[in-house]
């Protein structure tokens, strides 16, 4: 059990509040996590309520930081966890801010899967595709299902081929070099 000696405001344009606990820094909370709690200069305090409040002051910001960049484009699930990752914040968190985002539906592999292939079709294979989505954590089955349900690739690998052979003569080597190309 410690005492809280002293709330001071961070500097920064974020509301954080550094908290002190027997006249030495303990942690840094959001100011609505401070308010929630009705932490105060003179409160008693345990190491369990003070880390139980800390990890939900970093599940908010946390959270705050992922709904603002998948507000810009969608994520998936490994993006999102890569991005906490490099933001610092401890696995724990990222998964507690994941499991949120989830529930709230912010994120959703299938359907960035198939906006992707909606998306990306006409201008690349499917094998480029599947890699792609398998680099940005998408599980097989659920790409294999969406690529199986996509439109056909049949027109736009001709537009492809159109395009490719538009000046050159319709000899041996140029379409070899065609098909290399369209590969």
């Amino acid at each position: 059990m410690g005492i809280i000696t002293d709330i001071k405001e961070a500097k920064g344009k974020n509301k954080r509040q550094h908290i002190y606990i027997d006249n030495e820094f303990v942690c840094t909370l959001d100011a609505f996590t401070t308010y929630k709690n009705k932490l105060k200069i003179g409160n008693e305090i345990s190491k369990t309520e003070l880390e139980d409040i800390t990890f939900e002051s970093e599940v908010s910001s946390g959270f705050e930081r992922a709904v603002e960049l998948v507000s810009k484009n969608l994520k998936t699930k490994r993006q999102m966890r890569e991005y906490l990752k490099d933001k610092g914040y401890l696995p724990r968190v990222i998964g507690a801010i994941i499991d949120k985002m989830l529930e709230y539906k912010f994120l959703n592999d299938e359907l960035y899967a198939e906006m992707y292939v909606n998306s990306n079709i006409s201008r690349y294979g499917t094998r480029k595709i599947k890699f792609n989505l398998e680099m940005r954590g998408i599980d097989r089955e659920i790409i294999d299902n969406i690529l199986e349900n996509a439109d056909s690739q049949e027109d736009a690998v001709l537009a492809i081929a159109l395009k490719y052979m538009k000046n050159k003569e319709r000899t041996r080597e140029n379409l070899d070099k065609m098909c290399r190309y369209l590969a």
